[in-house]
């Protein structure tokens, strides 16, 4: 049996997805391990890491807390979100979109931050971030990463030095950072391959100064 040209295309372009999709799996597979491993150094500093719930829909990635975790925070949240590898065609399309492994920190303090405390960083055109600015009428700086954005809050300088701190050393990983009055009091969005490149234990410590100032 002879195969036409349309045929072949068909069964090139299902091998390319099926090796696709091994290569992927294996490579995720590897990446959240590595991940898992960063993270669990980083948070034990705070308390116990047990894991979260399951991450929901087609999402891939894991889901770490600490409940009860040691001053200045209560409780820590850490989900990490993978590209989906095991489909070419969903990798490219959010490739296209910008869009890459990332960290999302959820943290509830045991007390609220002050008013001169207040934080907000995002890149430019970040929706939430210009929200967030707009409510409170504060002037946006620029921080000493390129498309980075700043904002804080009182008449005291210091959070605002804190906060060009710890950017100084994580800005090209952060893509949003948030300190307010509400819970959680600490949100943080960031690209995770920068910051495996470096110990989980200084960027959490470095955190934990960002909050205590």
């Amino acid at each position: 049996m002879q195969l036409d040209t349309g045929q072949w295309v068909v069964i090139g372009v299902c091998t390319v997805l099926i090796v696709g999709y091994v290569g992927g799996y294996y490579y995720n597979r590897r990446m959240a391990e590595q991940v898992l491993v960063w993270l669990k150094s980083g948070l034990g500093q705070w308390g116990q890491v047990m894991p979260g719930d399951r991450l929901g829909g087609l999402a891939t990635g894991g889901h770490l807390s600490v409940n009860a975790a040691s001053e200045p925070f209560q409780r820590i949240e850490a989900v990490f979100l993978l590209e989906p590898r095991e489909n070419l065609i969903f990798w490219l399309f959010g490739r296209l979109r910008g869009r890459q492994d990332e960290l999302i920190l959820k943290i509830k303090l045991r007390a609220a931050p002050g008013k001169e405390s207040q934080i907000e960083a995002g890149r430019h055109r970040d929706r939430d971030f210009q929200q967030a600015v707009e409510k409170e009428k504060s002037p946006i700086l620029e921080s000493a990463v390129r498309g980075l954005e700043i904002a804080h809050w009182g008449k005291k300088s210091q959070a605002g030095d804190c906060a060009r701190l710890f950017l100084e050393q994580y800005g090209r990983s952060v893509m949003r950072l948030s300190i307010r009055r509400q819970s959680p009091h600490v949100f943080l969005r960031a690209r995770l391959k920068p910051l495996l490149n470096r110990p989980a234990e200084d960027f959490f410590s470095a955190l934990h100064d960002l909050i205590v100032e």
